[in-house]
């Protein structure tokens, strides 16, 4: 892959390198997301607790979309509780 980027490179086609380039990105991408999920998807739902997710949380922590709301604390209930 790396030896096509840079021939395309020299020959004066950047719009291809850059093709290459944005392709070996996404399939780097890609490889890393399917290992974040199969080594969570491993785990027990005791561990899983014990790290603060539910097994439904997987597929968007291993994208990088989860958002954990939980951070959040409710503004009108500060020095109540």
């Amino acid at each position: 892959m790396t030896a096509l980027i840079m021939t395309a490179d020299k020959i004066g086609l950047p719009g291809v390198a850059n093709w290459f380039k944005n392709l070996s990105n996404k399939i780097q991408t890609k490889r890393l997301e399917r290992k974040t999920y199969l080594e969570l998807s491993r785990l027990s739902n005791r561990e899983l607790n014990d790290m603060g997710i539910g097994r439904s949380d997987i597929m968007s922590i291993s994208r990088g979309t989860w958002y954990d709301d939980r951070a959040e604390t409710n503004k009108n209930l500060r020095g109540w509780v």
